[in-house]
């Protein structure tokens, strides 16, 4: 069985719609519930920059997390 990280990764690899595994997951952990919260309701470009700011943060940039994890994410328009 693979983690939820992994399960999201997966899910985003094949194009499927996150959603209902971290509805799933915020049943059982408040952070989850947090995060949706603060992601419901933004732009694709409001969510972009949260990415790229959580990034900083730790020292590196969403195009990297992207690679060491095999995704590809779009380029901003």
């Amino acid at each position: 069985m693979m983690n939820p990280m992994m399960q999201l990764v997966s899910m985003m690899k094949s194009g499927g719609n996150p959603q209902q595994l971290l509805m799933s997951m915020a049943q059982n952990n408040p952070q989850v519930q947090q995060v949706i919260q603060m992601v419901q309701g933004k732009s694709s470009t409001e969510l972009r920059q949260m990415a790229q700011n959580i990034a900083a943060q730790r020292g590196t940039t969403i195009e990297d997390i992207a690679r060491q994890l095999g995704i590809t994410i779009p380029s901003e328009r």
